[in-house]
C-alpha cells in the first residue's frame, strides 16, 4: 500500500521550528499538523470536505487509505470503488484486496489476487497478501510457501519474517518461530511487533528468563514483567494472531502491558510460571474462590465517561448489550472486525477488566453503556476507556461479589462479525 505517513515531528510543530508550510493557509497548516500527529479522523474530515467541493482521484484514494488506517474497511472500499471501476490501477486493487481480507471476504480478494498474479507473479507484495489470505482460511502450509516466495522476491523482510513466525506460532511450533525472530531482534532495529512476537514465542517454549529480559529491555511492561508473562502464557495463538500486509505498518499483537493496581502489585515469580499456564483456549474462565472474604473497591465513581481520544488504526466496537443469565449477568461487545483481548489480573472481587487490543468504541456506544447499566441492578458501571497504549480497557463494576467470570469470543452472522461475551456469576 502506498503510505502517506511522515515522520512524527510533534515537538518541531509545537515549538514552531521551521520545516513546515510557513506561508500556507490555515487549512493547509491544520492538515500538516494532523499529518504529523497521525490524526486520521481529523484528516478524514478535511478530505471529505475537499472532495465534496471538487472530486479528484488522488484525494479520493488518500481518503480511502485513511479509512483503511482507522479500520473502517467498508467505507474505504466505498470511496475506492469509482477509482477501481475507472482505472483499476495496481495500487487501487491492492488497497481493495487488503480491505476485503479485513472484512473476511476471502473469495473476492482471491479473485483479484489471481488476476494480478497472472500479470505479475514476481511481485513480493502480492505474494505476501496471498499468504495472508491463505492464513485467514487456515491453510498455514500454503501460506508459509507464499510468505517464503514474498521473501525471495525481496518484499519487506521484517514484515515477511514476522508473518512466517506467526505461521509457526499458529501451528504450535514456537521454537521455529523463535528462530525466525531472533536474527531480526539481534539487529536492534525492529518494529514493536518483532519484540512482542518473540516474547510470546519464548514464553510458549518455556524460556521465561529470555522472555522476561525482552519484556524489560523493550519496556513491554513498565512495572510487572512477570504478570505480562503470565498473561502471554494464557494467550492462545488465535488470540495472538496478527499478520502484516503492509510495509511501515505498526502492528500491535498480544498485550503490550498488564494493567495493575500500583498500590497492590501482583507478582508472579518466573519459577512458578508453569502453574499459571492454561491450555490454548480462547475462553478464559476464572474462579475467584471467595465466600465471606469479598474485597470491594468502593472508591470507584458511578460516573461513566465518554471514550477519550483516538487510537490509530483502531478496530471499532459497534455495540454493547446485556442480559440476565442463571446466577448473574452477561455483557456482550459486538464488532464488524475480529477483536483480540486479554483478561486483566483481578484487583477486587467486584471488578472485571479486559484489555481489548487495537480497538475503540464508536461514539454511539456511550448511550448504550448507560442504558445497559440502568437495566441491570447488579451492575454498577460499564465503561470502555482508553488504556493509553493503543488498546482499550473494558471495566465492569458490580454491586455484588463476583464468584466466577467467563470471557469468550464467538463468530456471528449479519452486520457484526464477532462478539466478546463476558458472563459474570455472583
Amino acid at each position: 500500500m502506498v503510505k502517506r505517513l511522515l515522520p512524527l515531528l510533534m515537538l518541531a510543530v509545537l515549538s514552531g521550528c521551521t520545516g513546515g508550510p510557513t506561508n500556507a493557509s490555515d487549512e493547509e497548516q491544520k492538515e500538516y499538523i494532523l499529518t504529523q500527529l497521525n490524526d486520521y479522523q481529523g484528516l478524514i474530515e478535511i478530505y471529505r470536505n475537499k472532495l465534496s467541493v471538487k472530486d479528484n482521484d488522488d484525494e479520493r484514494y488518500y481518503l480511502s487509505q485513511l479509512y483503511n488506517k482507522i479500520g473502517d474497511y467498508s467505507s474505504s472500499n466505498i470511496y475506492l470503488a469509482p477509482l477501481v471501476e475507472k482505472k483499476g490501477s495496481k495500487e487501487y486493487l491492492l488497497l481493495k484486496t487488503q480491505n476485503l481480507l479485513e472484512l473476511g471476504k476471502e473469495n473476492e480478494a482471491q479473485a483479484i489476487l489471481n488476476e494480478m498474479l497472472a500479470h505479475d507473479d514476481s511481485n513480493g507484495e502480492l505474494w505476501n497478501l496471498q499468504g495472508i489470505l491463505l492464513a485467514q482460511t487456515g491453510d498455514y502450509l500454503k501460506a508459509t510457501l507464499s510468505f517464503e516466495k514474498a521473501r525471495g522476491l525481496f518484499y519487506d523482510e521484517e514484515v515477511v519474517v514476522n508473518n512466517l513466525a506467526m505461521m509457526a506460532i499458529l501451528q504450535g511450533d514456537y521454537i521455529t518461530a523463535r528462530n525466525y525472530l531472533l536474527p531480526l531482534y539481534s539487529r536492534k532495529e525492529y518494529k514493536p511487533q518483532t519484540a512482542y512476537n518473540l516474547a510470546y514465542a519464548l514464553v510458549k517454549s518455556d524460556d521465561y528468563e529470555s522472555a522476561k529480559k525482552i519484556i524489560i529491555d523493550d519496556k513491554l511492561s513498565t512495572s510487572q514483567p512477570d504478570a505480562l508473562i503470565a498473561s502471554l502464557a494464557k494467550l492462545s495463538p488465535r488470540e495472538h494472531f496478527k499478520i502484516e500486509g503492509q510495509k511501515n505498518a505498526v502492528a500491535v499483537t498480544a498485550s503490550t502491558s498488564v494493567g495493575l493496581n500500583q498500590n497492590k502489585p501482583l507478582t508472579i515469580p518466573v519459577s512458578d510460571m508453569q502453574n499459571n499456564i492454561k491450555s490454548d483456549d480462547s475462553s478464559q474462565l476464572v474462579n475467584s474462590g471467595i465466600s465471606q472474604n469479598c474485597t470491594f473497591d468502593k472508591s470507584i465513581s458511578d460516573a461513566v465517561l465518554p471514550f477519550a481520544g483516538e487510537i490509530p488504526h483502531a478496530k471499532l466496537i459497534a455495540n454493547v448489550t446485556s442480559a440476565s443469565i442463571s446466577g448473574g449477568d452477561r455483557i456482550a461487545l459486538y464488532s464488524a472486525y475480529p477483536l483480540n483481548y486479554s483478561v486483566m489480573p483481578k484487583r477486587y472481587d467486584n471488578i472485571v477488566e479486559i484489555e481489548i487490543f487495537n480497538a475503540q468504541p464508536m461514539k454511539r456506544i456511550y448511550d448504550s453503556l448507560l442504558a445497559n447499566i440502568q437495566k441491570r441492578q447488579n451492575i454498577k458501571k460499564i465503561e470502555i476507556m482508553n488504556n493509553g497504549n493503543g488498546n482499550s480497557k473494558l471495566q465492569i463494576v458490580t454491586n455484588k461479589c463476583i464468584t466466577t467470570k467467563n470471557v469468550s469470543r464467538l463468530s456471528v452472522n449479519g452486520q457484526y462479525k464477532e462478539k466478546i461475551i463476558v458472563d459474570i456469576n455472583y
